[in-house]
């Protein structure tokens, strides 16, 4: 109770002194409202000691939540801070300085993260590994990171317009003054997001290897929060085939490779769930852990990135009311407690975030409507087109969709692999694996895969158009593994091998099995689909080559570029790699006033305008860009 005293007072206080100097006035209200709250619950525990049974449990949440243990102040200014910094971020002008406010709110999330409550920590009670085994997964998380990092300026050769544009923003972003990671900005992307980004590229150079550097380090961790993941939920059998699955997996690395926050789907889905997993074992056992509020964290944190790591936070929500309704009723308490820790560092990270969208409600699902099946108008257009009913329609999209991983093939060019999401050894030890997990799935990291599984199948790809978008589909790759590990087990099982046989022979057949799926993919991906440079689709090409040239001969005046209608000097991959450079779009019809040097670029489209101007500007020099194939690329004439 005094707790809760002293932080009421401390809030009233604060919101007083700022009226009293009319600074801050929205916030100063906040801290009066949380003041006038925190000392009414004080009151109100101070005059029911034991409250009537119908508020008794209302006011035991409340209580629990704002006022329980010493570091409880802590806690609240924790959250009131992360409110201050979203109050503030709001009325900034664009091109304020957001340094300070950055600062404030990792000082928030610094202060409720140190007063967590004690106890059993996040990793503990798991068994640890010998030196063998950390050898082994060290090596596992060096050969992954060397097959995402070596070469990410030239694997995939094209650099797409969506990197580039992600790229720019980032880098920009990180120029002093700091720019507003509080908000949304691409396609209703959420700039903090961009932040890491624009970081990675402060360390490693800005350039597409240094725009795709953190993609492949992120891409490396998965690796190691999926062992994690599946070792608990699985064995250590479990845990390395997983891991192993992503570490190698053709789809999962190509994302890897690229400057584009899609990646951090799986990162925030296996970590959190991991987190989540050992907060439920350790209230089973009679305490509640730091493993709720990190949870909580990271789960937000999913938030603050792509739009499908969003839809982890829903899973875990699902899943844990599930979960409460299976707990005993003495575990029920600490259930309870932890839950209103996940949520309070869950807001801790959002509330900023939130109150932009407050302010701009269209960005919070803009680009959820633009995609969906029914708000784009995709469903209505169908029907009209093709006479088919809704039920169809709806149909043949999921059809597209649970056949992502054995028969049809992503149709955008983020990936554009021309077959299925899966090599063949994986995809029948999928169908294997779902058999198993069908099974068992009253085992709680089972029941969550399967969850986790088709709720991210059916509304990342059946309710979207295009199925099955690689981009969105991302976050499937972790649930796809752990199908995989459990299919292998099962097969080992129904052979009686796990009993009949040595373990180092096991062990061996399953170096075997997965050393098949290594060589599969990685084949596939640097020997078969990295030459055919489909990724990025034609512009990305042209864009690149385009950049690589001017990059290596910097053009000395104006460049005149004729792409319109097709490409745009603004085009992503221009404006990162040439930022640096002057340009012009000349639409077609229009002849500009030419100062020498100048340099003409024109794409495959527009190159019949290529003698006008070299008779308009005789003397010049002409480059042709082309493929291996030998077809053109671009025209680059110089005068």
């Amino acid at each position: 109770m005094l707790t809760g005293l002293i932080c009421g007072l401390f809030l009233l206080a604060a919101g007083i002194y700022l009226w009293v100097w009319r600074a801050l006035i929205w916030d100063a209200g906040l801290c009066f409202v949380l003041g006038l709250l925190s000392l009414g619950i004080t009151f109100l525990r101070a005059a029911y000691p034991s409250p009537p049974a119908k508020y008794a449990a209302l006011h035991v949440r409340l209580a629990a939540w704002l006022t329980s243990g010493p570091n409880s102040v802590w806690r609240v200014v924790a959250l009131a801070l992360s409110l201050v910094v979203g109050f503030e971020s709001r009325r900034q002008a664009p091109d304020a300085d957001f340094t300070a406010l950055f600062g404030l709110w990792v000082i928030a999330v610094g202060i409720f993260a140190v007063s967590l409550p004690g106890g059993r920590r996040a990793g503990q009670g798991v068994e640890p590994l010998g030196r063998q085994a950390s050898l082994a997964l060290g090596g596992l998380l060096l050969a992954a990171f060397l097959a995402r990092a070596i070469n990410l300026g030239g694997i995939p050769a094209n650099f797409g317009g969506d990197e580039g544009t992600q790229a720019l923003l980032s880098l920009r972003l990180v120029e002093r003054p700091l720019g507003n990671p509080f908000a949304t900005g691409w396609y209703s992307v959420p700039t903090l997001s961009f932040l890491l980004y624009g970081w990675a590229m402060r360390l490693c150079g800005a350039s597409m290897a240094g725009a795709r550097a953190l993609s492949a380090l992120v891409g490396t961790l998965t690796v190691y929060t999926t062992f994690l993941l599946g070792r608990d939920w699985g064995g250590r059998r479990v845990g390395w085939v997983a891991a192993a699955v992503v570490a190698f997996s053709a789809y999962h690395l190509h994302f890897s490779r690229l400057a584009s926050n899609q990646i951090f789907d799986p990162l925030i889905a296996t970590l959190g769930f991991w987190l989540l997993c050992r907060a439920l074992s350790d209230c089973e056992r009679g305490e509640v852990s730091a493993a709720w509020g990190w949870a909580g964290l990271v789960l937000g944190l999913g938030w603050t990135t792509y739009f499908g790591a969003r839809w982890v936070s829903v899973i875990a929500a699902v899943f844990l009311g599930l979960r409460g309704l299976t707990l005993e009723p003495q575990a029920r308490p600490r259930y309870r407690r932890g839950v209103f820790w996940l949520l309070s560092g869950w807001a801790v990270i959002t509330i900023p975030l939130w109150l932009w969208y407050a302010a701009h409600p269209t960005d919070l699902l803009a680009r959820s409507s633009a995609v969906s099946i029914f708000t784009s108008g995709w469903l209505a257009r169908e029907i009209q087109i093709t006479g088919r009913s809704v039920f169809f329609l709806l149909g043949q999209q999921f059809w597209k969709s649970v056949t992502a991983f054995h028969l049809t093939p992503d149709p955008t060019f983020w990936y554009h692999p021309e077959r299925p999401l899966l090599d063949f050894v994986s995809g029948v030890l999928l169908l294997v694996g779902m058999v198993a997990v069908f099974w068992r799935a009253r085992s709680p990291g089972r029941a969550l895969t399967l969850l986790w599984f088709w709720s991210t199948l059916v509304m990342a790809w059946t309710l979207t158009e295009n199925p099955p978008s690689s981009q969105r589909g991302l976050l499937l790759v972790p649930a796809v593994a752990l199908c995989i590990a459990w299919g292998v087990e099962a097969l080992l099982e129904i052979c009686g091998a796990a009993r009949k046989w040595d373990s180092r022979v096991v062990r061996r057949w399953v170096g075997v099995l997965m050393v098949m799926v290594a060589v599969l993919n990685l084949g596939f991906y640097f020997a078969r689909y990295t030459p055919r440079r489909v990724y990025g689709n034609p512009t990305a090409w042209i864009g690149t080559e385009v950049a690589r040239y001017c990059q290596s001969h910097p053009a000395e005046g104006m460049t005149y570029f004729f792409g319109a209608p097709f490409m745009y000097w603004d085009f992503g991959t221009l404006a990162f790699l040439l930022r640096d450079q002057v340009g012009v779009d000349v639409q077609p019809g229009e002849f500009p006033e030419v100062t020498a040097p100048a340099r003409f670029i024109f794409v495959p489209e527009r190159a019949a305008e290529l003698a006008e101007y070299q008779q308009r500007y005789p003397g010049g020099h002409l480059h042709e860009l082309r493929a291996d194939d030998a077809h053109v690329l671009a025209l680059i004439y110089e005068w």
